[in-house]
């Protein structure tokens, strides 16, 4: 999928919330923040799998990858991606946020997150957090990177362990929010 028909798909669909591909310097950042120990991930907003075949490379053996992506043109495109530690999940951030536990992962290591939080309703964006921290193992880490830090106050409000990063080189750029789970 080129940037181009990335563009066309955002115009069809306001949800998506990206206008291009995620660049190289991001994919990157994304990836830094995986640990050996983050074997069992999950991914929100997907998208076309840039970053998920990026994080496939990087995952330990024996690990599993569930992206979530609501856009049917983008769950296609995931659906191409040939690795069995790969979970393809189309349907709603929200729905299977609460349903992590039916994944079958032993648990829940971390939760990458690019889903445009600001084109969701303020209770719904409440409600993904509170079940992404239920949801992950102790220790876990729910990473978010957005055009915006809207999502952070929630993620202060969850999370004991908040830090905030930026990637200037991605058209916009990005806000990293790397939240994690402590007692």
């Amino acid at each position: 999928m080129t940037n181009f028909d990335f563009f066309k798909t955002a115009i069809k669909d306001y949800r998506v919330g990206a206008i291009t591909e995620s660049s190289k310097f991001v994919i990157r950042k994304v990836i830094s923040y995986l640990k050996p120990e983050h074997k069992y991930i999950v991914e929100y907003g997907a998208g076309n799998g840039v970053v998920t075949r990026e994080i496939l490379k990087s995952l330990p053996a024996g690990g599993r990858l569930a992206a979530v992506e609501l856009n049917a043109d983008f769950a296609a495109q995931l659906e191409k991606i040939k690795d069995p530690r790969l979970i393809v999940v189309r349907g709603d951030v929200l729905v299977v946020s609460a349903e992590l536990s039916k994944l079958g992962f032993p648990q829940i290591d971390a939760v990458i997150c690019n889903m445009p939080f600001t084109v969701i309703k303020a209770e719904t964006r409440e409600e993904i957090v509170r079940n992404t921290r239920v949801a992950i193992r102790e220790g876990g880490m729910f990473l978010v990177y957005q055009y915006s830090v809207l999502v952070l106050p929630l993620l202060k409000k969850h999370f004991s362990k908040v830090e905030l990063a930026f990637e200037p080189r991605n058209l916009p750029p990005y806000f990293f929010m790397k939240a994690e789970k402590t007692k």
